[in-house]
C-alpha cells in the first residue's frame, strides 16, 4: 500500500518541480562527489604528514640522545656549588702557569758537580803544566854556554861577536897554509882545508887549521870582557862602513848597529867578569 501510495504521490508532483528536484539532486551529488575528493586528499595529506613527522621524529630522537647528554651534563655543572667551580678554574690556570714556567725556565744544572769538575780540570791541567816543566828542567842540560848566554853579560858579548867575528880578525891566515899537500887540492872558500883527489884516500878531507885560535864559545870565553869588547867594538865598526859602502846610510841594520856599539862601549869589563864567575859557581860549572 505503501509504494502505491509513493508512487500515486510522485505522479501527483508537477513538472516544473520535477525539473528542480533534479537540478537539486544533480548539485546534492556535484556536493557529494566534491566532499568525496577532498576527504580522500586530505587522507592522503594526512598520511604523507604522518610519514614525514615519523622520519623528523626518528631524527629528533637520534639528536635528542645527544641533546640528552648534554643536558646532562649542564644539570651536573648546575648542580655543582660556585665554590668548586671557582677552584677549579683556579687550579687550571696555576696548572697552565706552571706549564709556561717549565717551557720557559732552562733545565737546571747542577753547579756543584760543574764547580767540582772545574776543579778537577784546573788541578789536571796545572799538572801536566808541572810535570811538562819537570820534565822540561830533567830534559836541558844546564851547560857554560846555555848559563852565560842567558844571564850574564859576557855571554852576550861573546854571542854577538861570534854573529861577526870575520869583521874583527883574519882565521886561518891564509899564509901558514900556502903549500898542499900531496894528491890533494885546497878546498875553496876554506884555507887550510884540503881534499885527495888521487890515491887510496879519494875524497878525505884534511883540515890543517890551529883549533886552539879558532873562533867558536870554547876559545871566546876564556878571554876576559875586555877582549871581548875591544873585538866587538871592532867588528861593529868594520860592518857598518861595509854595509853603507853598500846600501847607503839610513838602513834599519845601520840603526841596529849603531844601538849595539853604544851598549858595548857602556859594558863595565870588570864587573862582567865577576857576574860570569857567579853564574857559573851558582849553576855547578867550571871552565874545562
Amino acid at each position: 500500500m505503501s509504494s502505491e501510495e509513493s508512487s500515486s504521490s510522485e505522479e501527483d508532483v508537477p513538472l516544473a518541480a520535477l525539473k528542480n528536484g533534479k537540478q537539486k539532486d544533480s548539485g546534492n551529488n556535484q556536493r557529494r562527489r566534491s566532499a568525496i575528493n577532498a576527504v580522500t586528499s586530505y587522507k592522503e595529506e594526512s598520511e604523507e604528514e604522518e610519514e614525514y613527522e615519523f622520519q623528523s621524529d626518528d631524527n629528533q630522537n637520534d639528536n635528542g640522545d645527544d641533546d640528552d647528554e648534554d643536558d646532562d651534563d649542564d644539570d651536573d655543572e648546575d648542580d655543582k656549588p660556585l665554590a668548586s667551580l671557582q677552584k677549579n678554574k683556579k687550579n687550571e690556570k696555576t696548572t697552565a702557569v706552571k706549564k709556561a714556567n717549565t717551557k720557559s725556565k732552562p733545565p737546571k744544572v747542577n753547579e756543584s758537580k760543574t764547580k767540582t769538575k772545574k776543579k778537577k780540570q784546573t788541578i789536571s791541567a796545572s799538572e801536566s803544566n808541572v810535570s811538562s816543566s819537570s820534565k822540561a828542567t830533567t830534559s836541558t842540560i844546564a851547560t857554560v854556554a846555555s848559563e852565560l848566554y842567558s844571564k850574564s853579560v859576557k855571554g852576550k858579548l861573546i854571542s854577538e861577536l861570534l854573529c861577526r867575528w870575520w869583521y874583527a880578525m883574519t882565521w886561518p891566515d891564509p899564509s901558514a897554509y900556502a903549500t898542499v899537500p900531496p894528491n890533494c887540492d885546497t878546498l875553496d872558500g876554506h884555507p887550510g882545508v884540503f881534499v885527495v883527489t888521487s890515491g887510496d884516500e879519494i875524497g878525505k878531507i884534511i883540515d890543517k887549521r890551529d883549533p886552539s885560535t879558532c873562533p867558536c864559545f870554547s876559545n871566546m870565553v876564556r878571554k876576559t870582557s875586555e877582549e871581548l869588547k875591544e873585538l866587538l867594538l871592532k867588528a861593529v865598526e868594520n860592518q857598518t862602513k861595509i854595509l853603507v859602502e853598500h846600501e847607503g846610510k839610513g838602513t834599519v841594520l845601520e840603526k841596529e848597529l849603531d844601538a849595539l856599539k853604544k851598549w858595548t862601549s857602556k859594558v863595565n869589563t870588570k864587573k862582567a867578569d865577576k857576574e860570569a864567575e857567579l853564574v857559573l859557581r851558582a849553576a855547578n860549572l867550571k871552565l874545562k
